[in-house]
């Protein structure tokens, strides 16, 4: 049995996200990089309809469009650039409430389009949601914990949105204090 999926864009049966919306969503412009991260790259701008796919699928469990972004975010990563995909996870409650991890997501669809493994390296520290907080605030959080050694491995980490880089700045600090030696950020979505 086939289920009818809608675009989490714009709601229309079809395509997810329909061909209409991916029309109206711009590239990202050029990430700042986290201090603790060799790169940071996203795909679209965190603006109109993109807006609107990443949140159906963070806030709503939309899962329709994770193909089509990691499709795209995989094609952000140069040929032998990492060799290993992981994500910067939310905490176990937030998780629990949501049932998913929505970076999680996107990661194991991100390394299957890469061929690489997609793994858990990374545990998070309970703490507020970066959601709604100002830029100072999410400097000031969250806080990661590697869950094994990553002597000399070159790393993607995914999330879902950069938008201070506080997120992805602690998940490098974090693999690199377990010896990670390339970080490379990855997201969805880059408000300008």
């Amino acid at each position: 049995m086939l289920l009818a999926t809608t675009c989490p864009g714009c709601g229309r049966s079809g395509a997810a996200p329909c061909p209409s919306c991916v029309a109206t969503m711009a590239r990202s412009w050029p990430v700042p990089v986290p201090p603790s991260l060799d790169r940071c790259r996203a795909l679209l701008d965190y603006d109109g309809a993109a807006r609107e796919v990443v949140a159906q699928l963070k806030y709503r469990n939309a899962r329709s469009p994770v193909g089509w972004l990691a499709e795209g975010v995989a094609g952000l990563v140069r040929p032998h650039e990492v060799e290993v995909v992981t994500w910067a996870p939310t905490t176990e409650v937030r998780r629990r409430r949501r049932g998913f991890d929505q970076a999680e997501l996107l990661a194991r669809r991100v390394g299957r389009h890469l061929g690489v493994p997609c793994r858990s390296l990374l545990a998070r520290r309970p703490g507020p949601a970066q959601t709604g907080r100002s830029s100072a605030e999410r400097h000031d959080g969250p806080s990661f914990v590697p869950t094994r050694r990553l002597d000399g491995l070159r790393i993607a980490v995914v999330d879902d949105v950069v938008t201070t880089g506080a997120t992805l700045d602690a998940a490098g600090r974090a693999l690199r204090a377990a010896g990670a030696v390339h970080l490379l950020g990855l997201a969805a979505a880059h408000p300008r």
